[in-house]
């Protein structure tokens, strides 16, 4: 059993001047569905998913540099425990504490409040609701109020398509359909998924971030593929770019990485690591 993803998927990512916040209740997170969605579904579609919800974030706050940092480090966290931790009771609970959180009755405009001085609600500290909010943001005070301030728009846009996600596997479940999604070229990245400058004609530019710094990282050399997708890449590929590596960086302009024996590696510390690893399977 697969599950679709898509970019121009409207139900998952609309098309809006500007970013609209679903109405309550915005998640409903299922543990038992959960489980089963885990174990079925490969590390890269819950990658992918993340990839997309963050770039489709991304593009509504990129012109507030301190609301992206915080966001993408909320997309970071979320990657941590939905790809690369094996903690199912930790996973599990960071679900539930998201849910709990991005249904809280207008939490929005209560963190903005707390993060401008203002505390006449403060569910850092109501007993009903403090474990939920501290096990995310941390313990209260202006920083974490300010932190949960920017998080806030990542954790209820994501929360809210997971949740759709989740419908429609129960959905396909009871009517035994098969359908696809992981592997291209079903993956179907918009230029949503990561943020482009234009610095002049003709030049388009990633503008790379913590985030995808991060997804490069764990999927070290094929980081590029799963953010863009394998068509995506060998259409680049036959026009002459090439990817780092040690990192698989896709370079912005042709014969951009320095190249050492036929490798070509976006920067010396990639370099670097690769001569590195060389070496130790020299001496093993």
């Amino acid at each position: 059993m697969l599950l679709p993803i898509s970019m121009e998927d409207l139900e998952l990512f609309p098309k809006n001047k500007q970013l609209i916040i679903p109405k309550l209740p915005i998640a409903q997170f299922s543990p038992d569905e959960f489980e089963q969605m885990r174990n079925q579904l490969a590390k890269i579609w819950w990658s992918r998913l993340i990839i997309a919800a963050r770039g489709y974030v991304a593009n509504y706050i990129e012109d507030n540099d301190e609301k992206l940092f915080l966001a993408d480090d909320a997309f970071i966290i979320i990657h941590r425990y939905l790809v690369e931790s094996n903690v199912t009771d930790a996973i599990q609970q960071f679900l539930i504490d998201l849910e709990f959180i991005v249904n809280y009755p207008n939490v929005i405009t209560i963190l903005n409040d707390l993060s401008n001085g203002l505390s006449k609600y403060n569910p850092f500290i109501d007993p009903k609701s403090n474990n939920h909010f501290v096990r995310i943001y941390g313990e209260p005070d202006r920083g974490t109020y300010r932190v949960a301030n920017a998080q806030i728009i990542a954790h209820t846009i994501f929360m809210h398509i997971f949740s759709i996600l989740q419908q429609r596997w129960k959905f396909s479940i009871k009517k035994r359909k098969s359908i696809r999604f992981q592997e291209d070229p079903e993956w179907q990245p918009d230029d949503r998924v990561v943020l482009f400058q234009h610095f002049f004609k003709g030049n388009r530019t990633w503008v790379m971030t913590d985030f995808d710094r991060h997804i490069i990282n764990v999927w070290r050399p094929k980081g590029s593929i799963v953010i863009f997708g394998d068509r995506f890449i060998k259409d680049k590929q036959r026009f002459g770019y090439s990817l780092c590596f040690y990192c698989g960086m896709l370079e912005q302009q042709i014969g951009q990485f320095s190249c050492h024996r036929q490798r070509r590696y976006c920067s010396q510390k990639c370099f670097y690591a690769a001569l590195a690893e060389d070496n130790n399977i020299e001496r093993i």
